[in-house]
């Protein structure tokens, strides 16, 4: 049974946070539409290493401080608009983002993932999707929010 008392799973609306100002706008919208439909956020962080350091070598006293500010930020947004949460702090290899991703959308059951799109300022571009959002689109089981802010010019 789930809060309000009935035999149906909350929707669980994972969100892919680093910290960034585009992150933390999709965290925002992720928090309102779970209070729309009584989801549950989920937020993720993952962390990518090197190929040539261990899968469970432990993080640096840096990566490990560095994650523990994004996600209690992350937390203190969500925290903020009152809806349940989880958190997942994810180590893959380079490379592997999207993979992170969509492995943890299946293992939770995910109906929707957020995830922002970075500006990238290339000539004759006005819009370029990263190798792991595009894997995310060509691999996952569930709609895709993206979000984008453009970076301001002068």
């Amino acid at each position: 049974m789930n809060e309000r008392g009935d035999n149906r799973e909350a929707p669980v609306l994972l969100v892919a946070y680093d910290g960034s100002p585009m992150s933390e706008a999709q965290l925002h919208l992720a928090c309102r539409s779970a209070n729309d439909i009584g989801g549950i956020v989920r937020l993720l962080y993952v962390i990518e290493v090197s190929h040539y350091i261990p899968l469970d070598a432990p993080l640096t006293e840096q990566q490990q401080r560095e994650a523990d500010e994004i996600m209690d930020r992350g937390e203190e947004i969500v925290r903020g608009y009152g809806v349940r949460f989880q958190s997942e702090i994810d180590v893959t290899r380079s490379g592997s983002v999207g993979e992170a991703i969509i492995a943890d959308a299946r293992e939770s059951g995910a109906q929707v993932i957020f995830i922002g799109l970075r500006d990238r300022n290339r000539r004759g571009t006005n819009l370029v999707l990263s190798a792991t959002l595009r894997h995310i689109l060509q691999h996952t089981q569930c709609p895709v929010q993206i979000g984008y802010l453009p970076t301001r010019t002068s």
